[in-house]
């Protein structure tokens, strides 16, 4: 059984493996909050989850399986771990954002096989998709100014930020290499490659220490 020590541990190390794309979480501030909680509804399932991740300087692994499930592929039934970064980011452009509505997330996990289902749909799905990596998530919040996360999101600049402004407009956000787009256009598709890169440079570094 995987212990709470051991889960941050793994975590810590993931952020830091990431530190070349990413910028690390505000959570290592003087001045970070003694506990960080997310409230979201999931537009697609009606499901509710309000809960608090991070508390007293560590990742809470209980949160974290509830998150997984609350964030599940819901066309296969199947889960993966979710990003710490990823809910860092939620957390924060949260923050940023006047609105006292929930998150209202729509797509966070994909199975590969769904984003391969999604790819084959529409060119504005990208193959490589963070989604698959448990690092990514579409969501909006305030439906009468859905561009305010986009904008929150664009300010801290942690990830890739897409908007949609589609019937329903919402924001994709990930945990990946730095990129910005606006439907129709879209974002790098190169940058699962980069990421593989960088995650590959990183092990190699520490081979050689």
């Amino acid at each position: 059984m995987t212990t709470r020590r051991h889960f941050l541990k793994q975590t810590l190390a993931a952020g830091a493996a990431a530190t070349p794309l990413v910028a690390a979480p505000a959570i290592v501030r003087a001045d970070a909050p003694y506990k960080r909680t997310l409230r979201m509804q999931s537009l697609n399932s009606g499901e509710k989850l309000t809960t608090t991740y991070w508390a007293d300087g560590e990742y809470e692994q209980g949160a974290f399986q509830r998150i997984a499930w609350f964030m599940r592929d819901l066309r296969t039934n199947t889960t993966t771990e979710m990003s710490p970064a990823l809910m860092d980011l939620l957390w924060e452009i949260d923050q940023l954002t006047s609105s006292s509505k929930p998150i209202y997330t729509m797509s966070a996990y994909r199975s590969e096989r769904t984003n391969a289902w999604l790819a084959a749909q529409s060119t504005s799905v990208d193959p490589g998709s963070f989604h698959m990596r448990g690092m990514a998530i579409d969501i909006t919040q305030d439906f009468s100014d859905p561009h305010a996360i986009y904008r929150a999101a664009k300010k801290l600049n942690r990830g890739g930020t897409g908007y949609y402004p589609t019937r329903t407009p919402y924001v994709h956000v990930d945990v990946g290499p730095v990129d910005s787009w606006v439907h129709p256009d879209i974002g790098r598709r190169d940058r699962d490659a980069e990421y593989e890169a960088m995650l590959a440079g990183e092990k190699e570094t520490q081979n050689d220490s």
